[in-house]
Order: structure tokens, then sequence, then C-alpha cells
């Protein structure tokens, strides 16, 4: 679903992407699923034309319900994409780019994309996960464009540590135990 930016100010559009940041991170932490945030920039975006060519883009692989894309600033847009993992959410930002290249025949404007993917959780916000986007944005910028950089995981959705697993093994085979180490303590 599209946010219609036409007419958006710099401050109402940034307003409504933490508006869909926090809703999509509070769906995503009650889901405990990922949470992928695109941030897609196009260089040489004073033509029209490119614009039309990169929402033309975000339209058809942005597409799912609850799939949200906002424009952030004339050359820029967010993509907010609930429930897609690591390699769907790079797999998306390389399908854009592509689709970019193949409407944009002579090639004028280079498609850089920034990919941030985390499972929310309490110790992070959804401040963290726009400036993960922003630092892999930035860094396919310095690259050259026309690249995808970002897209691994934070936090759960990276996998558990071994610790943890341990921890809720223990607490899943040995209820009693736990019962019989707060008894000692308050003795």
């Amino acid at each position: 679903m599209a946010i219609d930016h036409a007419n958006l100010s710099a401050l109402e559009a940034r307003e409504r992407l933490n508006e869909a940041l926090q809703s999509a991170w509070i769906c995503g932490s009650a889901e405990s699923s990922p949470l992928t945030l695109l941030l897609v920039g196009v260089g040489n975006a004073e033509t029209a034309a490119a614009g039309g060519i990169l929402e033309r883009a975000l339209r058809v692989h942005c597409a799912r319900l609850r799939d949200v894309f906002i424009r952030r600033a004339h050359d820029e847009y967010a993509a907010i994409l609930p429930d897609t993992p690591p390699d769907g959410a790079r797999r998306v930002g390389e399908q854009i780019i592509a689709a970019v290249r193949t409407e944009d025949s002579d090639r004028a404007h280079r498609v850089s994309v920034g990919v941030a993917v985390v499972v929310p959780d309490e110790q992070r916000g959804p401040a963290d996960l726009l400036r993960r986007a922003e630092n892999a944005l930035h860094a396919a910028r310095e690259a050259g464009g026309d690249r995808c950089v970002g897209g691994t995981a934070a936090g759960p959705a990276a996998g558990p540590t071994p610790n943890r697993v341990m921890v809720r093994l223990r607490q899943l085979l040995l209820p009693g135990k736990k019962e019989a180490d707060q008894r000692r303590r308050t003795d």
C-alpha cells in the first residue's frame, strides 16, 4: 500500500513514516516476526521520470496487503515490509533495482537500496531499524549505487545464543528446580 505523498511536506512525510514504522513494530513484536525497512534512493532524481520509475517498481514489488511505502525525500522512498526475513528483504531490494534498470534503458538513474531487518523487541525501537537502514543506504550509495546493501537480521531473528537455548531447555525440562532455587534464596 502506498501512502499518498503528492502533497506531503518533508515533516508530514517523516511523521507518516514514523507512524507506519511504529504500527509495524507493534505488530512485529506481538507476532515475533521479522520487520524489514528498505530505504530506496535514486541518483539523478531531478527528473520526474526517475520518481515515476521508482514508484512503479515499488508498487509492483511491495504489493502485499501490509506492505507500505512512503516518499521520504525527493530522491528517496521508505518501504516497510512486515513479516519479511533477511533473504526475502534482499530479494525485494534486488528486484526493485532490476525493475528500474529494465525501465530506464539508458541507465540515467542509479538506484541504491539499504536494507535493515529486525525482530522487534523491548531492547530496540523503530529508530534503531531506521538508523540501520540509513547506514545501509549510505553504504550502497558510497559503493557507486545500483546495489542493495544490508539485510542481515538483528536480534532474535539471527538465532538464539546457545546459552539461551540451554536456559530455556532447563526451564522446560526442570520446572521444579527453579522453584527450589527461589525457595533457597528466600529462606
